[in-house]
């Protein structure tokens, strides 16, 4: 075995060895990363995941344990730096996805040693390809926002391929062997934590067979391999079903089980498309591991047609390479060209290597746009499918993660043979023997190297976090939009999430019930939520186990608005949510209306339903608990939930109160408080009663606006409507409100602030 195929990392260049320059090369990253870090949550599933690393809480199917408990370890680590939790838990992110660029840079040393003898080169070529990876967009935003769990999965693949190297040039030796084990142990614990982590499982099989297949098919190997392959993966199985039945206050599918040996028994169980699927005996566990809450499509019922998601793929790889530039700047055609010379250089000059990062390069790209089956995209094909339904709820770029990450590798590599003129002669798998140091030639082609950093330059401002607390802001405008002991119905993870965050870690307005009505359609999230809300015991109290749900939290005026200081804040008297014995848990399907009839959720509040109407669990459950709330606590609407009172008429009975519309069980009479705004607004879907003095305190005196008002772009384009739109309809309400009472000075005010949100609504385009 040569020298160079093996320990290349220690060999010097200049006075440091080759792993010193991959940890100053990912130091770097992580001070990037740190200088742009989010201080605080942000929309979509960052606050569900910073809130349930907190409290060791169960995220959405199927539960992501490992992030959950990596996350815990690392917050108590932490916590002596007095540094919100939030940003700590962003932290960890970034200091993950710099562990990521540093076994990038070791396998890519690897790999380059193999055919280059300069190491001058094999460096340039390293630094230049962790660095385009470590700043394509997506790469970037997911690392300084822990936004989902894929920090840690880039972390697992990364370190799996590097030892993958290593075992390469140790294959048939005891060493090589306790790799492979080692290997399958990351795997399990990485399938632990996203199934993310298993992308490099057919590039690993490839690889192997091609280069030990005795070793690996030796069953002193590939029993210990499968064993600790299932050790890693079994804290989904251990860990899930242990946490859920401690009750903690997010307990997402509620996959507790009546035993253990239920948790670990294999069984196969049927999804919501009648497919036959490995799972466990405990059922609620098996559900959570398929996912059945979100009945994931099979790969053969095409959600749209091939051509259009991959199209829409390019759309996203567009995006990595110079997002603050507009579409079609011909960036992204550039770092294409230099990643496919980085692709044929690695083919030409080391074939055995090219077998595992080839056939992984292949699996997180195209094969990966192929599975996961993606409907039309978020802002692509609304002409061809102007249904809703027909498209993805927001864009998902960050499924391609590693794929993005792996472009920009070959990018650097790419860009380093045209830099090295690597296209001069040796056989394959022949390093060049050239002189160490930097040449002539290199030095004439230097400035070449300075591509590598137009991802750095041209996504910095859209990739930067650092002042970003909208989403953090807009939880606490909305809680504090709301009465002591409110039932705030939701509609989606933007208007729930950070609100989970708030309460559960800062401690604010734990009084207040967020109900999400995408949940209400389980039958694990009304009984959650019943025994959340139940009046405390004498002797029992929610802060003896703030984690985990015990009753009714209290109102604390100091966590509260100043508003509310004065106002009566008495304690409920029953649960939100109905007795069992009411039919509220018996609520499966759907319900069709046989004919014209009036719903009635009180004397006041009564409305049509229509012959052929379909009414959904989660729909019929939204009435059944404002029912049983109404009169017993205040009962109000996220002004993000439109679908929610909407499909119950409710406008006519509703009232905004800042964020959020208050339902009122009685009659409404306009005065110099109350506001009837039908008459200005007469083709609102929204609410139009608005109670003047409250919102008018509450946008003036309460809400956290400032460093939105600041914003020229609202960086988000999958919130970028909603939630500006939010703040508009709130402040063009209250400004029309002010102007009907005289109150000009405070009219122009909000309308001032009502234009700075419609423009920053209004930004969206279909190509962004």
């Amino acid at each position: 075995m040569s020298r160079h195929h093996t320990e290349v990392e220690r060999e010097k260049v200049g006075r440091l060895t080759l792993r010193v320059w991959g940890l100053l090369t990912a130091s770097a990253i992580w001070v990037l990363y740190l200088l742009t870090l989010a201080p605080t949550v942000g929309f979509w599933d960052a606050s569900e995941y910073v809130t349930t690393a907190h409290i060791l809480g169960l995220p959405h199917p199927p539960g992501n344990p490992l992030f959950v408990v990596v996350g815990r370890v690392w917050d108590l680590l932490t916590g002596f730096t007095g540094l919100p939790v939030a940003l700590r838990i962003n932290a960890l992110g970034a200091t993950l996805s710099a562990g990521a660029s540093f076994f990038w840079f070791l396998t890519v040393v690897r790999i380059v040693a193999r055919f280059r003898e300069n190491r001058h080169e094999v460096l340039v070529a390293a630094i230049s390809a962790v660095w385009i990876g470590a700043t394509a967009f997506t790469v970037w935003t997911q690392s300084n926002l822990n936004e989902k769990v894929y920090p840690l999965s880039m972390f697992v693949v990364a370190l799996v391929s590097y030892l993958a190297m290593v075992w390469m040039d140790e294959a048939d030796t005891v060493r090589g062997n306790r790799l492979l084990v080692l290997i399958a142990l990351l795997l399990g614990l990485g399938w632990a934590n996203h199934t993310m982590s298993m992308l490099p499982a057919l590039a690993l099989a490839a690889f192997v067979l091609l280069h030990g297949w005795r070793a690996a098919l030796n069953p002193r190997v590939l029993g210990p391999a499968v064993a600790l392959l299932a050790v890693g993966y079994s804290l989904q199985f251990l860990f899930v079903p242990i946490r859920s039945a401690q009750n903690p206050v997010i307990d997402e599918a509620d996959p507790e089980c009546p035993t253990l040996l239920s948790a670990v028994t294999p069984r196969r169980i049927d999804d919501p498309y009648g497919q036959s699927k490995l799972a466990v005996a405990c059922e609620p566990l098996a559900l959570s591991l398929i996912r059945a809450q979100y009945a994931p499509t099979p790969v053969t019922l095409r959600q749209a047609p091939l051509s259009a998601q991959y199209a829409n793929y390019w759309q996203y790889f567009d995006w990595q390479w110079a997002r603050s530039l507009p579409p079609g700047a011909r960036v992204a055609a550039s770092i294409l060209f230099l990643a496919l010379v980085g692709l044929w250089t690695h083919l030409r000059r080391d074939r055995k290597t090219f077998v595992y990062a080839g056939t992984l390069f292949f699996t997180v790209t195209l094969l990966l746009v192929y599975y996961l089956n993606f409907r039309y995209g978020y802002s692509m094909y609304w002409e061809e499918a102007p249904l809703l339904d027909a498209h993805e709820v927001r864009e998902r770029d960050y499924f391609f993660i590693i794929g993005f990450q792996m472009w920009g590798i070959y990018a650097g590599l790419g860009l380093a043979a045209l830099w090295g003129r690597w296209t001069a002669s040796a056989a394959v798998g022949d390093p060049v023997r050239i002189p160490a140091g930097f040449g002539p030639r290199h030095r004439k082609a230097a400035a070449l190297l300075a591509l590598g950093l137009i991802p750095f330059f041209f996504n910095f401002a859209r990739a930067d976090r650092s002042g970003d607390r909208a989403a953090r802001n807009l939880a606490y405008n909305m809680l504090q939009s709301v009465e002591p002991y409110a039932v705030l119905f939701t509609y989606g993870d933007n208007d729930t999430f950070p609100l989970w965050y708030l309460q559960e870690v800062e401690g604010l307005r734990r009084d207040v019930t967020v109900i999400v009505q995408s949940y209400l359609g389980t039958d694990w999230y009304h009984r959650q939520l019943r025994r959340l809300t139940k009046p405390c015991e004498p002797g029992e109290s929610p802060e003896d186990s703030p984690t985990t749900i015990v009753c009714q939290r209290p109102f604390d005026p100091e966590t509260a608005a100043e508003l509310y200081a004065e106002m009566p804040a008495t304690p409920p008297t029953r649960s939100a949510i109905p007795p069992s014995g009411t039919g509220i848990d018996a609520l499966s399907r759907g319900q069709s209306i046989s004919e014209d009839s009036t719903y009635r959720l009180s004397d006041w509040i009564t409305g049509p339903l229509r012959e052929g109407d379909v009414l959904l669990p989660a729909e019929i459950r939204v009435l059944q608990i404002a029912r049983q709330a109404l009169g017993d606590r205040p009962v109000y609407f996220a002004a993000t939930a439109s679908p929610v009172y909407g499909k119950w008429g409710l406008q006519p009975h509703l009232v905004r109160q800042g964020l959020a519309f208050k339902l009122v069980d009685g009659p409404l009479e306009a005065s110099e408080n109350l506001v009837d705004l039908s008459e200005y607004f007469p083709d609102s879907p929204l609410p139009t009663w608005n109670d003047r003095l409250r919102t008018g305190e509450l946008l003036e005196g309460v809400f956290l606006v400032d460093d939105v008002l600041a914003w020229d772009a609202w960086p988000d384009p999958s919130t970028r409507v909603g939630i500006p739109g939010a703040y508009y309809m709130a402040h063009i309400f209250q400004g029309v409100s002010e102007e009907l009472n005289g109150n000009l000075e405070a009219a122009e005010w909000a309308y001032r602030r009502a234009n700075h949100f419609d423009r920053l609504r209004g930004l969206a385009s279909p190509s962004d």
